[in-house]
């Protein structure tokens, strides 16, 4: 009696995960709690690196915006202040070398610190000068426990 007792509790618990009727019982409606399936096999999104995905989008761009104006005619040694009023986030970029070509445009290496809520955290990248303006490159962080 036991085992039909405990046979007939698993049958109950189980009873969600069973499909008596095929699959053609189930319910497929979109109720718009779950997005359906775009494709078959839709194409996955890139994650941003780590590096990236650490500063507010609109922290980037501050620094991009600065670098685009002042990166260029900087002297090597110097350092430039950048600020994001709308994260309260700020820093330096310092530039360590004169531009140079990397892949087709004229690129120029500087060290990035950014202060926030976390601390004072330092990158090191490119700046590149191409038909589309400027664009940061190879980003990476100097201490990746700080990212």
């Amino acid at each position: 009696m036991k085992g039909l007792a405990a046979a007939s509790l698993c049958l109950v618990l189980a009873g969600c995960g069973l499909t008596p009727f095929g699959s053609d019982a189930l319910d497929t409606t979109t109720t718009g709690s779950i997005a359906p399936a775009t494709g078959a096999n839709p194409s996955p999104q890139p994650m941003p690196s780590p590096v990236v995905a650490s500063l507010d989008p609109s922290d980037w761009e501050a620094i991009r915006t600065v670098s685009a104006e002042r990166l260029a005619t900087a002297g090597a040694g110097s350092e430039i202040d950048w600020s994001n009023p709308d994260t309260g986030n700020s820093g330096t970029i310092a530039p360590l070398a004169a531009m140079r070509p990397q892949d087709g445009l004229s690129c120029r290496p500087f060290i990035l610190t950014v202060s926030d809520v976390r601390g004072v955290r330092r990158y090191q990248a490119s700046a590149c000068r191409g038909i589309d303006g400027w664009q940061l490159h190879d980003v990476t962080a100097d201490d990746k426990a700080l990212l």
